[in-house]
């Protein structure tokens, strides 16, 4: 894995990928922002109790729940952001160092949009499950990057498999590198949660996903050679 991460980090200078990436950030900003003022607003018209105190103390408590639940969100919802430039990304990195690919199959654009709205849907669902456990100090923090890892992972992985692979070849990759996966997953998850940094999240994240495709991938065609051989 560290070879893919230095791998992503090395290419963030490519004029290839100069522009997505200030694209991806802007559109990640404004992604965050939208998030907050929408959960803002929703936690702004649950407090209007006509008590001039308990509304003050009501605002405070959510503005603080606006910015947990979309940190929350961020996860789930980025993703629908790396579908849109997931193609530009993983085209540039595979220009640079996966040039006996040959080009990909062509995808959808609502079948892009339907798999990051699915997971987007997943991630959220299942962190405001878990919203009550985030509350014990100590546990927030593992359940928050095992969870959103594994999540974060699957998905990543599947978003970059699918452009040459066939569903049913995609859930046995993911099934084969499940421990590999996740531990890119939480990398990503990482990432997601630095201020700054994540805004990036889109670029990086599909990048790193790539290179760790192409690595397991290749990685399992040489055991299958090997094999064969002692066969």
């Amino acid at each position: 894995m560290f070879q893919s991460i230095a791998k992503t980090l090395g290419q963030l200078s490519d004029p290839r990928l100069r522009g997505v990436l200030v694209t991806a950030m802007l559109s990640t900003l404004a992604l965050i922002i939208v998030i907050s003022v929408v959960v803002g607003a929703g936690i702004d018209a649950l407090q209007a109790t006509g008590v001039a105190w308990l509304d003050g103390l009501l605002g405070v408590v959510g503005a603080v729940g606006a910015v947990i639940l979309a940190f929350l969100f961020f996860p789930g919802m980025v993703q629908v952001i790396s579908g849109l430039f997931a193609d530009r990304v993983a085209e540039a990195v595979e220009a640079q160092h996966y040039p006996d690919l040959g080009p990909a199959r062509d995808q959808l654009v609502t079948e892009i949009v339907a798999d990051a709205l699915r997971f987007a849907g997943v991630s959220i669902g299942l962190n405001l499950l878990a919203l009550p456990l985030y509350l014990i100090p100590g546990v927030n923090l593992v359940l928050f990057y095992g969870l959103n890892g594994y999540l974060l992972g699957r998905e990543y992985a599947e978003m970059v498999a699918i452009r040459r692979m066939d569903r049913v070849a995609v859930k046995a990759f993911r099934q084969q590198n499940q421990g590999a996966l996740f531990a890119g997953g939480v990398m990503i998850a990482i990432v997601a949660t630095i201020p700054i940094l994540n805004l990036a999240t889109p670029v990086l994240a599909t990048a790193l996903a790539l290179h760790e495709h192409e690595r397991l991938r290749r990685q399992g065609m040489r055991h299958q050679e090997i094999s064969a051989i002692r066969h």
